[in-house]
């Protein structure tokens, strides 16, 4: 029977104690955050390591991408023409109402983009404008009877695209990486 072989084991505690001694956390989970980037990161060696925003930048455009192409099969058939109508659409019935330049920078587009957007909804009666109460410059939209039935036809079909989209997460996983996405979002 051979001896058993600890060196592993005593890199690790190696690497505890200087956790410990920087007062990192507590926990495994601030453990594990802190090895990795003990390990991973500021690797000069790493012919790759000079390209990781491109990658991530990169990797976000395709997700954003991949997400409108399986939205864009179940929107075709309905009176929404983009995933960016249906967010608005999705905003308004959780709010009674937004001024429009409110919703637009919401959703982070330029003005005349989301301008576009609120006059197709309006053309298709799926919202309504009215004047703000307390700016009379402004201008507050708000969803419309035919806009939440429309709402209401897609949105199960959304949500199981946006399950799919997330299904080889776990729920751990689902929270971390929401939590860094605020962080790019900030």
């Amino acid at each position: 029977m051979q001896p058993m072989d600890y060196s592993l084991l005593k890199e690790i505690i190696q690497y505890m104690e200087v956790f410990q001694k920087q007062g990192e956390g507590s926990r495994i989970e601030d453990f594990v955050i802190w090895l990795n980037n003990q390990l991973f990161t500021d690797q000069a060696d790493d012919p790759h390591s000079e390209h990781d925003e491109l990658l991530i930048a990169f990797k976000v455009m395709y997700l954003n991408k991949e997400l409108k192409k399986q939205a864009k099969s179940i929107l075709s058939v309905s009176g929404i023409s983009s995933i960016d109508e249906y967010s608005f659409l999705l905003h308004l019935d959780y709010q009674d109402s937004f001024r429009k330049m409110e919703i637009v920078e919401l959703h982070n587009l330029e003005a005349p983009t989301g301008i576009e957007i609120i006059k197709r909804l309006l053309r298709n009666k799926l919202v309504l404008e009215f004047p703000d109460e307390q700016d009379k410059r402004a201008k507050r939209i708000k969803i419309t009877e035919a806009g939440k039935q429309e709402l209401r036809a897609i949105k199960p079909k959304m949500d199981s695209i946006f399950t799919k989209f997330t299904a080889p997460l776990s729920l751990g996983e689902k929270i971390k990486i929401s939590g860094i996405l605020d962080q790019l979002i900030k």
